[in-house]
């Protein structure tokens, strides 16, 4: 390790997995009295309809609770499942855009160019791609160039096509050769650029780092920025949300992503913005807290700053893409009030399954759920008539 790196420094990456499932059976069959037998018997239930639940999510989500149903189960979906809702929800033929949402530096041009409160592009990293008048960088030299000579700090770094923070940075400044990090640790600004260059498939933007309200610092404690995660919904042409969550970040993250250790996650009213819920880790290291662990703020039972204006920015976002049956929005609560960060055009619905315990399939979701897909069925039969209309006129032409 060269003498300018802390451990950990660099790109936000996944973390390994803490327990065997093996192990985590025995440990949910002792501390649960839930015999193995019972344990694969419901993840047999579960693998397949509407859920999809493999062994890891079973575990992940605590579905051998004893007190849990079996229609209770059968409300939560796995990875596989909440893409099988969405895509119900959203349907590719009839949604064109979701790539373009999914595209970090054309959906923040797009609603910033709306007047939509967004993030601020410094530059954009592609060996070939164009981003029009934006600042383009080609290579590592050409990355450490802009970071040495032309970037504003605090500063934040992404792909431009990705999920879950992995390969994300934010940097406080330069300290020589040295890029300081949000996270404590430092790193050599040359290793830096290249671990950049090696993970952008897609491309890698960097933004003005967004700054916190300091209520939100203060409670978490952390540097990185925390999010909102607006879930919104299209079932009568006038979006509304579906269900929000607050995502914290540990001190030493740089985003605010749940599977970060000593992240956690909240459950907030989509009305009040009222925190209703907190969970600290998941499965067997799930811990219902009332305040911050490390803090030790109240988080449950307080008023989130700004609330209205993160209602108003996710439906206004929402509007914009109306065919869309569901979005999921993260918008950061700053001084000024609600920042766009990004778009997640194929919502992972585990999160809200962590944060309030249950799942998304449940009866109070139910109806919304069969209202858009009751919406997408009229708007794509509307389609197909004026397209088989125009068909007909052009033949008699």
């Amino acid at each position: 390790m060269a003498a300018s790196e802390t451990p950990n420094a660099g790109l936000t990456r996944a973390s390994a997995p803490t327990m065997h499932s093996r192990a985590l059976v025995e440990v949910v069959a002792r501390k649960f009295g839930v015999s193995p037998l019972r344990q694969f018997a419901d993840m047999w239930r579960l693998k397949g309809g509407q859920t999809r639940i493999v062994a890891r999510e079973y575990y992940e989500y605590q579905l051998y609770l004893p007190d849990l149903s079996l229609a209770q189960k059968k409300e939560f979906v796995g990875e596989r499942g909440s893409l099988a809702l969405n895509l119900r929800l959203a349907p590719p033929g009839f949604t064109n855009m979701r790539n373009f949402l999914a595209d970090k530096v054309g959906l923040t041009t797009l609603m910033g160019g709306l007047g939509l409160p967004t993030t601020r592009i410094q530059a954009c990293y592609h060996p070939f791609r164009g981003f029009g008048g934006t600042r383009t960088l080609r290579s590592a030299a050409e990355i450490r160039s802009f970071l040495t000579d032309q970037a504003r700090f605090p500063l934040f770094g992404k792909p431009i096509r990705g999920a879950g923070s992995f390969g994300s940075v934010s940097i406080l400044g330069l300290q020589g050769e040295v890029a300081r990090l949000a996270n404590g640790t430092s790193l050599d600004l040359t290793v830096l650029c290249a671990q950049i260059e090696g993970c952008s498939d897609y491309g890698y933007v960097f933004q003005d780092a967004v700054t916190p309200h300091p209520l939100i610092e203060a409670v978490s404690g952390a540097r990185a920025v925390s999010t909102i995660r607006a879930v919104t919904v299209n079932a009568n042409d006038r979006p509304q949300m579906l269900y929000a969550l607050w995502k914290l970040p540990a001190a030493t993250a740089m985003s605010d992503n749940f599977w970060q250790a000593g992240s956690l996650i909240a459950l907030v009213n989509c009305v009040t913005g009222m925190v209703e819920k907190v969970r600290h880790g998941s499965g067997i290291d799930t811990q219902w807290v009332t305040a911050h662990p490390a803090t030790g703020l109240p988080l449950q039972g307080i008023a989130l700053p700004n609330w209205q204006a993160v209602v108003d920015l996710a439906t206004a976002a929402h509007a914009v893409v109306p065919d869309n049956g569901i979005l999921g929005w993260d918008i950061a609560l700053t001084p000024e009030g609600a920042c766009l960060i990004e778009c997640n055009e194929n919502t992972g619905h585990g999160l809200y399954q962590l944060a309030s315990g249950r799942g998304v399939l449940n009866a109070d979701f139910a109806p919304t759920f069969a209202a858009i897909e009751a919406r997408n069925a009229r708007l794509i039969a509307a389609f197909d008539a004026r397209r088989r209309a125009y068909q007909a006129a052009k033949a008699r032409a």
